[in-house]
């Protein structure tokens, strides 16, 4: 390959692809990558040379498990390397999760060839649209690198494209050829990623109607999570004393001890006071969510006041509901831009009785009388452990953990449920004893072979909620989630316990002595749940 014309705008010497590659993503700050064993030793060996940790797993579909739950759980794009690229496709429903979610994927898959293409090489696809074709319905940005001059400039910009305003998967091809010639890669540009700001004349509206409340109400979702932004929403709670509600994926942005924290959860699924609070309020600011079915109940919300709906991608907003005043921003950016505006106009914070409303609104929820282990035993079982992070398969038997009450945003979980695995991945991953998972018999079953590859590795904990698949997240009777009735009923107990170790427990007491049990290395706790159990949260069928 030819040198550039202008040497200045190179790194300054010359490299092969491969340490291209490594060096770019050392640029850009990537300190690890998820990619199976099928790397090619010789890239390997570079990104190592380059201090990079590399993460491998046994198929391109794990890798891609870990590298969503570390993008989920850090913020920071999870970067994934396929050698081929058409191994990408082994995990396009985690692609087309992490889309959904808004979070960011940097995937850099190799092409077998650019030139001579359609021989049939082990791994090849009939053209090399193939790939970005199929996932391109899951991906923000895609481009195809075929010189090594753009090598460095191409994956600084998919990183930064895959974080920037609504985080979400980028895909970069490199043609395997590159690899084994060399040329002068073009220095990078210190791209940062984009966040987009808010309109000021917006701002004042929102403050304006928010300073002459009576009782606003702050409905809060992931995008304040995503933004950073929870110190700011705690700041602006305080200032106007106003009750906070988070829809289910963003429990943790807003303490649950807090006077102000209304609970999780809209419409049939909200709490008891957040029902209460959504009436009587007059003015109500939804930040940085979809208002999506589950955290919503199928959109079954009732409220009077004047709608400001925020959310960083404007296509989201009036799609549920109409909002009187739309805010396409980055949540963060808004709140800190509103609370300076709200600070103009009030001197001190404001007080109401709120907050003694919402105390006597609190509840313990009560169920009837049972004799087998039912989800909700568990939640309230484990409010008397802490963990330092959770990561949550949403399903039937596992909504009810919902309601467990977590103080900060080490909350991780998925609303649009394509994909299960993010409870075994987000724990083998996070390398943390104190971590928590939780998912179902069809997460755990899907992610079997992960575990066997992690578990001498691994630390934390990871609970099955094993009702036998005797149940399932029913959204066809209606659009208010309910619990299905498979007809079905799967005894795994055996192999679970052979195959990753679990533990069997079937009682309140037995669950909490193995928890209470340390163990320096990864525990699996297979918890029978009664399959006739009832839920705190979804209505029965």
């Amino acid at each position: 390959m030819s040198q550039p014309k202008r040497k200045e705008e190179t790194v300054g010497r010359e490299m092969t692809g491969d340490e291209a590659l490594a060096y770019v993503l050392k640029e850009i700050g990537v300190k690890r990558v998820f990619t199976s064993n099928s790397i090619p030793d010789f890239l390997r060996e570079r990104l190592v040379q380059y201090g990079l940790e590399i993460d491998i797993s046994l198929s391109v579909r794990d890798a891609l498990e870990l590298a969503d739950a570390f993008a989920r759980d850090s913020g920071d794009a999870g970067v994934v390397i396929s050698a081929p690229g058409s191994s990408l496709l082994e995990g396009s429903g985690i692609v087309a999760q992490a889309f959904s979610d808004s979070v960011p994927l940097l995937m850099i898959g190799t092409l077998r060839s650019y030139r001579d293409v359609g021989k049939a090489r082990v791994g090849e696809l009939r053209s090399p649209d193939d790939v970005s074709g199929s996932l391109s319905p899951f991906i923000k940005f895609k481009e195809r690198v075929i010189s090594i001059e753009e090598i460095t400039v191409t994956v600084e910009k998919g990183y930064k494209e895959a974080l920037s305003n609504r985080a979400r998967p980028a895909l970069v091809e490199i043609a395997e050829e590159l690899f084994r010639l060399k040329a002068y890669p073009l220095s990078t540009a210190e791209q940062k990623p984009e966040r987009k700001t808010p309109d000021k004349n917006t701002v004042a509206k929102v403050a304006e109607v928010m300073g002459n409340s009576k009782l606003p109400v702050i409905v809060a979702g992931y995008g304040v999570r995503a933004s950073n932004a929870s110190p700011q929403l705690l700041e602006l709670a305080e200032l106007l004393d106003a009750p906070v509600i988070t829809t289910f994926r963003a429990k943790g942005v807003f303490p649950a001890s807090h006077p102000l924290y209304a609970g999780e959860g809209l419409g049939a699924f909200s709490t008891d006071i957040a029902s209460k609070l959504m009436i009587e309020a007059d003015s109500i600011l939804v930040l940085g969510s979809r208002l999506p079915q589950l955290s919503t109940a199928g959109w079954s919300m009732k409220y009077k006041g004047f709608l400001m709906h925020n959310n960083v991608d404007g296509e989201d907003i009036g799609k549920v509901v109409m909002p009187q005043l739309p805010i396409v921003a980055d949540t963060g950016l808004f709140l800190k831009e509103l609370i300076t505006t709200l600070k103009q106009k009030i001197k001190e914070n404001v007080k109401r009785d709120v907050r003694s409303e919402i105390a006597s609104g609190r509840r313990i929820f009560t169920m009837k009388p049972h004799s087998e282990l039912w989800p909700y035993d568990i939640t309230r079982l484990l409010q008397q452990f802490r963990f330092s992070r959770y990561f949550v398969d949403l399903s039937a038997p596992t909504l009810d953990l919902v309601r467990l009450p977590v103080e900060s945003p080490v909350w991780n979980t998925s609303e649009s449920i394509l994909e299960k695995g993010i409870g075994v991945a987000g724990v083998l991953q996070s390398n943390d004893p104190g971590a928590l998972g939780i998912t179902d018999l069809a997460g755990i079953l899907k992610n079997v072979g992960l575990v066997q590859q992690r578990a001498e590795k691994a630390k934390g904990t990871v609970l099955i909620l094993n009702d036998g698949g005797a149940t399932y997240l029913d959204t066809f009777k209606s659009d208010i989630p309910s619990i299905g009735k498979s007809g079905t009923f799967v005894d795994v107990d055996e192999f679970l316990e052979r195959s990753v170790g679990a533990i069997t427990v079937d009682t309140y007491g037995g669950l909490k002595d193995s928890l209470e049990r340390k163990d320096s290395k990864l525990k699996v706790i297979n918890v029978k749940i009664d399959p006739d159990y009832d839920s705190i949260v979804l209505l029965k069928p």
